[in-house]
């Protein structure tokens, strides 16, 4: 709210490169908010990917909201209709980003909740890390979230 009252002040001053500079500050922090949500999507996608390779098992529960991650990411990464804030082919970083604290949190879960070294090195990361990106590619498809949620059934109940 701050900057909204200098950028007004600049502009009523006239001072436009002061402008230009509050306006690209807004810019950046208005991405970094968009990136930081699309992250905690992407947390979850990882808490609920961990527990089914850990437990050799899923649940409902967990595939609707691996649909719903996958849907929301989709939705929200969006910059106009043919951009986005992470691009497909970008989200390597910000798997190893968020991938410590989705191991700590899936801790609490996986088998009634175990310390985080030991599901650490329960996880096979290359296939971990695969599927996520394989599943994040799905956010650039034309797929509804039904058709996400037929591929989430072939691809981890079937």
């Amino acid at each position: 709210m701050e900057e909204l009252l200098q950028l007004k002040n600049c502009l009523l001053a006239r001072n436009y490169e002061e402008a230009i500079l509050i306006v690209e500050e807004l810019e950046t922090m208005s991405r970094q908010d968009k990136i930081n949500t699309l992250e905690s999507y992407l947390t979850v996608l990882l808490i609920h990917l961990i527990k089914i390779q850990v437990e050799k098992r899923v649940t409902k529960s967990w595939l609707v909201s691996l649909r719903n991650s996958i849907y929301e990411i989709k939705r929200r990464n969006r910059l106009g209709k043919k951009s986005h804030y992470i691009k497909q082919g970008e989200w390597l970083e910000h798997f190893n980003e968020v991938i410590s604290e989705a191991i700590v949190d899936a801790s609490q879960e996986v088998f009634g909740g175990i310390n985080p070294p030991k599901l650490r090195i329960k996880i096979d990361f290359p296939l971990l890390q695969a599927q996520t990106l394989e599943l994040l590619d799905l956010t650039y498809s034309d797929k509804n979230s039904e058709e996400i949620k037929e591929y989430l059934e072939q691809k981890f109940v079937n």
